[in-house]
């Protein structure tokens, strides 16, 4: 009997047609309706070979005969595999592994079916019939399955046409294998050498031809994984065993766990390790397959009598006879009925009625058979017989088991591995014994599972073991498939084909509304809440997806308030996902998004890019598909998109914002995004590269933005472009030009009749003024701007206190400065905003430093870190700055040096072409800290470069490097060049409101004039 669902009734393939590198296939109208998904399935072509010579052999009714029975045989060859079988078109048949339910072994099933049709119709018969030669094409691969025209079931994909393009470039009697069906079943399948193969319309393929079979018990290609963890399982183990030897009976020990848990490891190991001389034997239950009931006894029987896949009925017979008539303790008679049982079953096949083997008394009579040989085989010896996939087991077999351990008098240990399915159909197996144990295999910590995969790679500590030890979970199979993949392929982004199958199985075994459950909860992530999916579930299907360990609950409440649910697995969720068909996928992305952005409520800000990224899925996809309604998807994902990069670069989230705001803008490439709103994000998006690159390149972007705004009339979004081109006019020396852009930006903020962008371009304004010494002039700018800001609550607050500080300790106020540093960090506390927090730092720093307060060097440090996570260049300088100056004021000269070394790294010079201000105070700082420590040759090329660099408009920053290389040539004794350099500073300095500066510059005129007169 097949042990997969049965294909549904009708099954005619009616039409292939193809597109390009797509081919599908119509199949007759089912009784359900398919809903369409993304599958991996193995597709299998099949065509009989020059049937015309066949023809002319036999009689026409002979052959038609023959032919009849051939396609029934075919069918019942495939079905029994778990195929899904279409009509026979003219010669050739195509059957489909995987649909409607996938099975974890499909590529398996595809080969082993067929080997058995190649054996099966072979036109070497010694009957006389006619025979047939078969070539094979099989391929694996993802397409999409669902209902197609006419309410008929389609599959459609590359893989499809792979497979029929094998099928017609195999040789005669050839089963050619495509590359993922070959890895797939590594190990479990001989396959003659690979090559590469040139196919219509798919180019170059790599192939291989199925040979046969490998040996019982085979599992994978790889070499048996380490033995990490279980050692208190294998301590059970032990201890069983030793009761089996010490008493002469026989117990049960079976081993529970989801798939890749580690049963066969385990039990693998543990036979390693029991005497060589102990009879063991190994056999596994079938999944599918006619005539499998008792398939495990047949192995192991074959097994005992060295029974050959070559040997007829007559030579097994006589082997098994031979086995048993050698055994001690049976005499002739009791020989022959123990050999004639054991080859009533050994030798039962697809013609052997089941009612023969299933019924009561038979089941009966072969469990006395076994009880007497395995009595006779082990004597007072133990020995040990591993039955793999239990779970697979049908009810005869599970009883014949529970009677055979009723009546053994013999030391056996019976290991059992199963998956906990086995419960769920059976929840007595085991109970009620004193000689039965079960054992339930977790998952393996993350000890244990780091260990796992450092031994799996093999010394490859540039490997990402963290990022394999999170993915896996502690599920050594995962861990295995996916190191072999990384090791195989250098990649480990997606779930390894060997485990998709294993996890797509579980999926479509339960119930249709736990599929919907599990299908749209993907969509959602590993986490999600029952009210945010488009179909309420069934309390019964989410109780089942619970119980089938496939979710759990979580203590803590989504959004709405409602229970938050897990993927037990992150890979089962990965899997889910990937079976959606892209129009599924559009639509639950789609109700998320809009359900996300409703109950998040008054922490819409806080799930805001998540509410974006949901609506920007449904568009891509939707816009793949050309599907009704993509633009307005596209509209609704710009919008969030650009809100959300707004909202990062107000926080001083600056990489984020470009990220978002490119996301956006590739969106309205396919959007109906308005004119207005592709302007604002095109500023936007130039004004953050201004911020992160500072080059010349961000400029013209930014030129590029202003001319599109301009076209559209007055707007916040002209006035923030047009401040930010003063400021780069302003660093780039050109004070006037930079006046006459700001006086622009403050003309089209009164055009706009917005108060808040006024006072933003107002307070901007005052840069000039600050770099060219008015500092006066500055104060009262930014004291008007400040109560203009207050008055109407605008969020440029702390920036304006920021600038008033700055000026504040510049004019040798110090006492303000303290104080409007105190209300900037209490108006960045309020706001929250990184950007703010920044610039409340520095202000505060700067302020300590000034009036030489010994908590700078905490307030550098924070404004040093805040910088470092904003990442803009200039704020990553000035806190540089101040970290090095607040170091050298502690004696941490070498401190005082890293900072500036880090920063010149982190920054590139060379390529912030119009951060030539900032540059030059980081190299006069340079210098000004080597000449500390005694490099002189430092001190002196930087303070040299500084000079040479600096801005001649930036009044503070010009001074400064003048004065750091006046510092240098009295060093050098160059007194004369000295006295040069202090002039011009002083004569910089003298109408200037830089007090401190302006006085030590003197201080420096007064020591050189002092230290004249001396020589």
């Amino acid at each position: 009997m097949p042990r997969s669902p049965p294909p549904a009734p009708g099954g005619a393939c009616t039409t292939e047609y193809s597109s390009g590198s797509q081919v599908g296939y119509h199949f007759a109208p089912r009784l359900d309706p398919v809903p369409q998904e993304r599958k991996v399935v193995t597709v299998l072509f099949a065509d009989i070979v020059d049937s015309s010579a066949t023809t002319r052999s036999y009689d026409a009714e002979v052959l038609r005969a023959a032919l009849a029975r051939m396609f029934a045989r075919t069918r019942e060859i495939l079905v029994a595999h778990g195929a899904t079988v279409e009509k026979f078109i003219g010669d050739a048949v195509m059957a489909v592994f995987g649909v409607p339910v996938a099975h974890e072994d499909d590529a398996e099933r595809a080969v082993r079916a067929a080997l058995a049709l190649r054996a099966d119709v072979s036109p070497n018969r010694e009957d006389g019939r006619p025979g047939f030669t078969l070539r094979i094409g099989i391929n694996t691969g993802e397409v999409v399955t669902g209902d197609g025209e006419g309410a008929e079931f389609l599959v459609t994909g590359e893989p499809v046409i792979i497979a029929a393009r094998l099928e017609q470039m195999a040789a005669h009697g050839e089963i050619l294998v495509g590359p993922l069906t070959r890895e797939i079943t590594r190990g479990r399948v001989s396959y003659g050498a690979v090559r590469t193969i040139q196919t219509k319309g798919m180019g170059l393929v790599e192939v291989a031809a199925a040979e046969s079979l490998a040996g019982p018990g085979a599992a994978s290609g790889h070499t048996a994984s380490p033995f990490v963890g279980r050692e208190s399982e294998m301590r059970l183990l032990d201890d069983v065993h030793r009761r089996v030897a010490s008493t002469g009976r026989p117990h049960l020990v079976t081993i529970y766990g989801d798939a890749g848990m580690g049963k066969t490891r385990i039990a693998l190991e543990f036979v390693r390790r029991l005497d060589p001389s102990e009879p063991i034997a190994r056999a596994a239950c079938l999944p599918y397959g006619h005539a499998i009931t008792y398939w495990p006894l047949q192995e192991l029987i074959r097994g005992e009598a060295a029974i050959a896949p070559t040997d007829g009925r007559d030579a097994a017979r006589a082997k098994i006879e031979t086995r048993v008539a050698g055994m001690e303790g049976l005499d002739e008679v009791e020989s022959r009925e123990i050999a004639r049982e054991l080859a009533a079953l050994a030798l039962a096949d697809a013609d052997t009625p089941q009612s023969e083997l299933t019924s009561d008394a038979r089941r009966r009579e072969l469990a006395l058979g076994m009880t007497r040989y395995l009595e006779a085989r082990l004597g007072s010896s133990p020995g040990t017989i591993v039955l793999e996939d239990l779970h697979w087991a049908e009810e005869p077999f599970l009883v014949l088991l529970e009677e055979l351990l009723d009546q053994l008098h013999a030391p056996l240990l019976l290991l059992c591995l199963a998956r906990p399915d086995l419960l769920e159909r059976r929840p007595s197996w085991g109970s009620g014994r004193t000689n039965a144990m079960a054992i339930a295999l977790e998952p393996l910590d993350v000890p244990q599972t780091e260990k796992l995969v450092r031994a799996l790679l093999a010394g490859g500590s540039d490997r990402p073991v963290d990022e394999i030890v999170a993915r896996t979970e502690g599920n050594p199979l995962f861990v295995e498939e996916y190191v072999h993949m990384l090791v195989d392929q250098g990649s480990h982004a997606v779930v390894p084909p060997t485990l998709h199958g294993v996890i797509a199985a579980r999926i479509d075994a339960t119930a249709p509304g736990v599929k919907r459950l599990l299908h749209e909860a993907s969509v959602v992530g590993r986490d999600f809440w029952l009210d945010a999916l488009p179909t309420a579930p069934a309390a019964g299907d989410v109780a089942e997806a619970e119980r089938r360990g496939l979710i759990s609950r979580r203590a803590r409440r989504g959004p709405s308030g409602a229970t938050t649910f897990v993927f037990r697995h992150g890979l089962i969720r990965d899997v889910a996902y990937s079976s959606l068909s892209k129009a599924e996928r559009t639509r639950v992305h789609d109700h998320y998004s809009r359900w996300l952005e409703t109950a998040a409520g008054e922490r819409a800000q806080e799930y805001a890019e998540i509410v974006a990224y949901h609506a920007e899925r449904a568009f891509a996809l939707a816009h793949e598909l050309d599907a009704a309604g993509a633009k307005d998807l596209g509209r609704r994902a710009f919008t969030l998109l650009s809100r959300s990069a707004a909202s990062a670069s107000a926080r001083g989230e600056f990489r984020a914002s470009r990220e978002l705001n490119d996301r956006a803008l590739v969106v309205a490439t396919g959007g109906a995004v308005p004119p207005a709103e592709l302007a604002s994000a095109r500023a936007l998006g130039a004004i953050v590269k201004l911020r992160l690159d500072s080059d010349f390149a961000a400029v013209n972007e930014l030129d590029v933005a202003i001319d599109a705004a301009r076209t559209l009339g007055p707007s916040a979004e002209l006035v923030r472009l047009l401040v930010w081109r003063a400021s780069s006019v302003t660093i780039l020396d050109d004070i006037a030009e930079s006046e006459r852009q700001f006086e622009e930006a403050i003309a089209v903020a009164r055009e706009t009749g917005d108060r808040e962008i006024l006072s933003y371009a107002v307070w901007a304004s005052s840069e000039p003024l600050g770099l060219t010494g008015r500092l006066e002039e500055q104060a009262t700018l930014l004291d008007r701007a400040l109560a203009e800001m207050r008055v109407i609550a605008a969020p440029y607050e702390v920036a304006c206190l920021g600038e008033i500080c700055v000026n504040a300790a510049a004019r040798g106020d110090h006492l303000r400065a303290r104080k409007v540093a105190e209300e900037a960090n209490a108006a960045a506390h309020a706001s929250g905003r990184r950007m703010d927090r920044w610039r409340a730092a520095y202000a505060l720093a700067i302020s300590l430093l000034a009036s030489e307060d010994p908590g700078a060097l905490s307030a550098t440090e924070e404004a040093l870190v805040l910088a470092r996570e904003i990442g803009g260049p200039g704020a990553l300088a000035e806190a540089a700055l101040v970290a090095s100056l607040a170091r050298q004021a502690s004696e941490d000269l070498e401190g005082a040096r890293t900072v500036l070394e880090e920063t010149f790294a982190q920054l590139d010079p060379a390529r912030m072409t119009i951060q030539r201000d900032a540059i030059t105070r980081l190299e006069t700082r340079r210098a000004e800290v080597a000449l500390a420590r005694g490099d002189i040759e430092t001190a002196r090329l930087s303070a040299t470069t500084a000079v040479r660099i600096a801005p001649k408009p930036h009044v503070e920053t010009r001074a400064e490097a003048l004065l750091a290389l006046a510092s240098v040539a009295l060093v050098d004794e160059r007194i004369a060049d000295a006295r040069s350099l202090i002039a011009e500073a002083t004569t910089l300095l003298a109408p200037s409101g830089y007090r401190d500066l302006r006085e030590r510059a003197d201080k420096m005129a007064e020591l050189l004039g002092a230290r004249s007169e001396t020589r």
